[in-house]
């Protein structure tokens, strides 16, 4: 499921949900009961939320198709400060 990018801090999005991946590309993917969100960290404390589903047999295609958006998605953001 697409949706529009929510920029936010990086306490706000991880609240209490399970980190189910974070990686050296700056993806983090948090479950909130069958939900997978996945965000780009812009900094230490700053992330956009950029995609989420609720087909577990998604995640790795839809961090796939995140790693190359990256640069594009934090030269967008990089300078935005979250709400």
């Amino acid at each position: 499921m697409h949706m529009k990018p929510h920029l936010q801090r990086r306490s706000d999005f991880v609240g209490n949900k399970f980190i189910a991946e974070h990686n050296d590309a700056g993806i983090l993917v948090t479950r909130e009961g069958n939900t997978y969100h996945f965000a780009v960290e812009l900094d230490v404390d700053s992330v956009v939320e950029v995609e989420q589903t609720r087909d577990k047999d998604q995640v790795n295609d839809i961090i796939n198709e995140l790693i190359p958006k990256i640069p594009d998605i934090k030269e967008r953001f990089g300078n935005c400060l979250p709400d």
